[in-house]
């Protein structure tokens, strides 16, 4: 298939993002002037080339923070059981415990996706020390990780793995868990990735049956490569999930923080294109709101309120 040129485009994309408009905007406009059908990943291009280009991030790769969009899939519990509700599942009932079977992750804008999965040797034996090694190395490099789930089960899973296998702990990363900002900004029919995806205009995950673990278990190559694939479209899933959402994860990791060049930046994105929402007001203050390109909202950290003016305004007691 015919590739599109994208440095041609360069000065209309970089344009029309300072002007506001949106990755999947700007595709639409680039999709209208050539002769090739460019596919929904596109839009991701779009996203990465406009980070690429920043000409403020130039020489700063140092500094920006490094954002891991993460994944895992794991076994099934193997268990002695009496019916199929409300179990009580003893220590002893367990046949087999879970373990890792692949993780999928990529850095934020990045075309490479990165993976591990077990061999089908290390499968049989359920022998996940090796991709746990692999996936400590990359979470050690990240300042902050995107999960769906992660704080209750991709975060908790491999610190598990991690104890087990006597790993220190990575360096400090912060989490952004998509299900949970999900849960509370929104009230979607339902909160799984695929739904949220294809609710937004996505592509969504691939199609998948539980005989799919079941191969893996018995060391299936075929089935752990189906695995690791599956895993791999999860995470291009969550990335354009979480860059919808980004504007609305309140509060977000603070992007600028990381950067701290001196100049303002939205703590959401890291963008400088920022312009005045009116004011934003806490119980006993008031600062101007900023509204990035991006679409998120933040507030200068200077009082709109002259000191006097501040010194008359009483607090209400809260209870």
């Amino acid at each position: 298939m015919k590739k599109v040129n994208w440095k041609k485009y360069k000065k209309t994309i970089m344009s029309l993002h300072k002007q506001g408009m949106s990755s999947t905007d700007i595709l639409d406009v680039v999709q209208s002037t050539v002769d090739v059908n460019i596919t929904k990943s596109g839009d991701r291009t779009i996203r990465r080339l406009i980070n690429k280009w920043n000409p403020k991030l130039k020489n700063k790769e140092s500094i920006i923070p490094r954002i891991l969009v993460f994944d895992i899939e794991t076994s099934p519990l193997k268990a002695y059981v009496w019916g199929k509700w409300k179990q009580d599942i003893q220590d002893s009932h367990v046949i087999d415990d879970w373990f890792m079977i692949s993780w999928s992750a990529k850095w934020l804008f990045d075309s490479e996706i990165m993976s591990d999965v077990l061999t089908p040797k290390e499968a049989l034996k359920k022998n996940d020390k090796r991709i746990t090694k692999s996936v400590w190395e990359l979470l050690n490099e990240a300042d902050i990780v995107i999960a769906h789930n992660g704080l209750r089960f991709d975060i908790k899973r491999v610190n598990s793995k991690f104890l087990e296998y006597d790993l220190k702990l990575p360096s400090p990363y912060e989490t952004i868990d998509t299900l949970l900002h999900a849960r509370r900004k929104f009230a979607m029919t339902s909160n799984r990735l695929d739904y949220l995806a294809k609710k937004l205009g996505f592509e969504g995950k691939f199609k998948t049956e539980f005989n799919l673990w079941v191969k893996c278990l018995n060391g299936d190559a075929e089935a752990l490569n189906d695995m690791v694939n599956y895993c791999n479209q999860d995470i291009l899933t969550l990335e354009d999930v979480y860059l919808k959402m980004r504007p609305y994860i309140q509060p977000h990791p603070n992007i600028a923080i990381t950067i701290a060049d001196g100049i303002t930046r939205c703590p959401t994105c890291g963008g400088t294109d920022l312009k005045s929402e009116g004011s934003y007001n806490t119980t006993v203050n008031s600062y101007e709101a900023l509204r990035c390109s991006c679409g998120a909202l933040s507030r200068s950290r200077t009082s709109l309120m002259d000191k006097e003016s501040r010194k008359a305004i009483l607090s209400s007691i809260p209870k």
